[in-house]
């Protein structure tokens, strides 16, 4: 029981001696809150793809003439997993809006894989009808920089990990 009151009483004290290193400033030198009308016409009205999810799906089929990919539940996968494209199944008459792909090889080992991974992401590009640069996305990606590729359609964010490696494919 003394134990449990000493530590108390040393919690207590560490607080309130490092309570001057804390956080300061005025409240009132924070950023107003309200948002600009820009901001808000950005959230209610995001940017999407000139085609819906269910174009999206044919244009997919009809490009992918090596047929590496195949239609799941949640988007597509190549026949081995490798490589998978998730995004918004909700409503097929729907806007398409972000691409997720997602490539189960660690950056090391994406030599490996690096032929199938420029094989699906033309079949997306061409699919989404928009301008693009493999050479300098897969540049980027094995420079490890943040910014995969940026057009005037479409802009790609890498994140590299130690186990795989995922891409986002935003419209503009």
């Amino acid at each position: 029981m003394n134990k449990k009151y000493a530590c108390l009483i040393l919690g207590i004290l560490l607080l309130t001696a490092c309570s001057p290193y804390g956080i300061t400033g005025n409240p009132e030198d924070a950023s107003d809150t309200e948002s600009t009308p820009e901001e808000i016409t950005a959230m209610e009205n995001p940017p999407t793809f000139s085609i819906t999810v269910e174009e999206f799906e044919k244009e997919i089929v009809n490009n992918d003439n090596q047929r590496l990919l195949i239609k799941t539940e949640s988007g597509f996968n190549t026949k081995d997993n490798k490589i998978q494209l998730t995004y918004d199944l909700t409503d097929e008459k729907k806007k398409l809006a972000d691409l997720f792909l997602f490539v189960e090889e660690s950056k090391e080992d994406f030599p490996t894989i690096e032929k199938k991974f420029t094989a699906v992401l033309e079949v997306i590009f061409q699919s989404l009808d928009v301008s693009y640069d493999i050479s300098e996305l897969k540049a980027n990606l094995k420079g490890n920089d943040f910014l995969g590729m940026d057009t005037d359609d479409v802009s790609v964010s890498i994140t590299n990990n130690s186990t795989n490696i995922q891409l986002a494919i935003i419209p503009k």
